[in-house]
């Protein structure tokens, strides 16, 4: 209860640090005092009065060289708190940035069974069998693969696509964002009246997350 009713005091208080742990000191003292001399703890609390008034018949008698340095030591800790907040910020914004490495550098992902995933996505893609793709897909993906939309996309590329001739440049990375891992495999494919580069990412169950063509 002392504990309590001091340090409200010293929250309210208008002065230096120093200063200000010298009432908090003086205060205790006294308090200490009166419970030795058989006060009761919460009577001598009642008698002094209430923190806000003890705090306000210290904050007029301060001199103006105590409020100054009151005020300078506000004005320190509110840069402070910007400065931990800034900090904070930064380091929330370069936890959601993606950051990418190269995916034969990756501990959790296999170069090999990671581009063997990706062919296969689009040899389902190629074959029109959409209920293969949502067996590879995650939950949230799967609900979004339907015949309509998949060929839509298609169509937007080229009406008539003609068959599978052979893949070009292929770049597989893995990307950190907001702590989760995922593999994205790049790959250009081409057709014989076309070419399509897909970009296509797994969680780290090597379960499709992303499907994208251009």
């Amino acid at each position: 209860m002392k504990e309590k009713f001091v340090k409200k005091i010293g929250k309210l208080l208008t002065c230096g640090k120093k200063r200000r742990e010298e009432i908090k000191k003086e205060l205790s003292t006294d308090i200490d005092a009166a419970i030795a001399a058989g006060e009761k703890e919460e009577d001598i609390i009642a008698r002094i009065g209430k923190a806000e008034e003890i705090a306000k018949s210290f904050n007029q008698s301060f001199s103006e060289d105590e409020l100054k340095v009151f005020r300078k030591e506000r004005r320190i800790r509110r840069m402070i708190d910007i400065l931990v907040l800034l900090v904070v910020m930064a380091a929330l914004f370069w936890w959601m940035i993606p950051k990418n490495t190269w995916l034969k550098d990756s501990k959790r992902f296999d170069e090999t069974a990671v581009q063997k995933q990706a062919e296969e996505v689009v040899e389902l893609l190629d074959a029109g069998d959409y209920d293969g793709l949502r067996a590879m897909a995650d939950s949230k993906l799967a609900g979004l693969i339907n015949e309509e939309e998949m060929e839509a996309a298609r169509d937007n590329q080229a009406e008539d696509w003609g068959e599978f001739l052979n893949y070009g440049s292929v770049y597989l990375i893995e990307s950190t964002q907001r702590g989760i891992h995922s593999a994205v495999a790049q790959m250009t494919a081409a057709y014989e009246n076309t070419s399509v580069t897909y970009t296509i990412s797994f969680d780290e169950d090597l379960k499709l997350t992303g499907l994208y063509m251009k």
